[in-house]
């Protein structure tokens, strides 16, 4: 048994290193791929249309669970997480990701990553054959690649889950109050199909400070204004909606500020209505029960916290003032 699953590691890291060769020498030639998937890679590298800079290979997913949504599926859940990212992902499951777990909220709940080195690679084997909860991408996890990460997240749920309802693209450091979240969509998909809920953001203005971490050159994005969108720390939009934000991430010019890109960018293409929910919020909430109650996301939490949360939002008897 320790020899087949040995041998199974060997297999899959393998194939790993093969579908990042072929990432980096294979079909997709149009841009210098190698700077493109390194911690290097900016925001030039990203111009043009995406159809043949990414999902030749980062379409597939090297490890997968295409079966998770089959069933009666209300919503879909995929946080995306760091690599490396072993105890938050961990928190997350014995918190808020419990919520998947009680046939109730028919709610499934997946982590996405991306690949890197053998040694988190091999770790991230070893935990989904415990918890067989890991979507991996074909692409390389870093900050700036995160566009591919949550275009990853729209392929996924369109691929594998089209029969679910809703979906939910979170961070690995937010709590999610399900329950509620569950209630705010279903009030607005009485009137609507496709729609996108969060914290809705609007005029906001390109970064011309080359010393910010979010420094956008005006060749990159010449508008004076990002068109709304809302922040990428935890949004939630109809299964109809991810189907749309897809199919046009084929046409629509490549952004690496992902929740710019996904719900600004592409949902104004798409012509997909973006809604603010004031329970979410991409800012820090105070880690209690009470504070998470009426509410849906808070940024910044820790692990602790996280399981504190959920452990109040438990109790029956809870006061709040």
């Amino acid at each position: 048994m320790k020899l087949g699953r040995f041998v199974l590691t060997v297999v899959v890291i393998i194939s790993f290193s093969l579908n990042i060769l072929f990432y980096s020498v294979g079909r997709t030639r149009k841009l210098p791929l190698s700077n493109r998937t390194s911690d290097n890679w900016n925001s030039r590298n990203l111009r043009g249309n995406l159809t043949e800079q990414k999902f030749d290979t980062a379409a597939e997913f090297p490890v997968n669970h295409p079966n998770v949504c089959r069933g009666d599926v209300d919503l879909v859940v995929v946080v995306c997480s760091g690599l490396g990212n072993f105890k938050a992902r961990e928190h997350v499951r014995k918190s808020w990701g419990l919520y998947s777990k009680q046939e109730i909220y028919k709610t499934q709940l997946v982590f996405l990553v991306g690949t890197g080195d053998k040694a988190n690679l091999e770790q991230v084997l070893q935990e989904n054959r415990v918890h067989g909860d890991i979507i991996v991408g074909n692409f390389i996890d870093t900050y700036r690649n995160l566009t591919l990460k949550s275009i990853s997240v729209l392929k996924w749920m369109s691929s594998f889950c089209g029969n679910a309802k809703y979906g939910l693209k979170a961070d690995d450091d937010v709590f999610v109050n399900i329950p509620n979240l569950i209630s705010a969509m279903s009030s607005k998909r009485q009137t609507m199909e496709k729609f996108i809920i969060g914290s809705k953001q609007i005029g906001a203005k390109p970064i011309q400070d080359k010393n910010s971490k979010w420094y956008t050159p005006k060749e990159d994005f010449g508008e004076r204004e990002y068109p709304p969108y809302v922040s990428g720390t935890a949004y939630a939009f109809t299964i109809p909606a991810a189907k749309a934000l897809y199919r046009v991430t084929g046409r629509v010019k490549a952004f690496w500020l992902e929740d710019i890109y996904i719900t600004g960018l592409c949902a104004r293409a798409a012509g997909i209505p973006r809604y603010d929910h004031a329970g979410f919020t991409f800012q820090r909430r105070k880690p209690t029960g009470c504070a998470f109650r009426r509410h849906i996301s808070g940024h910044y939490v820790t692990g602790e916290q996280m399981v504190k949360i959920y452990n109040e939002l438990l109790q029956s008897d809870l006061k709040c003032d």
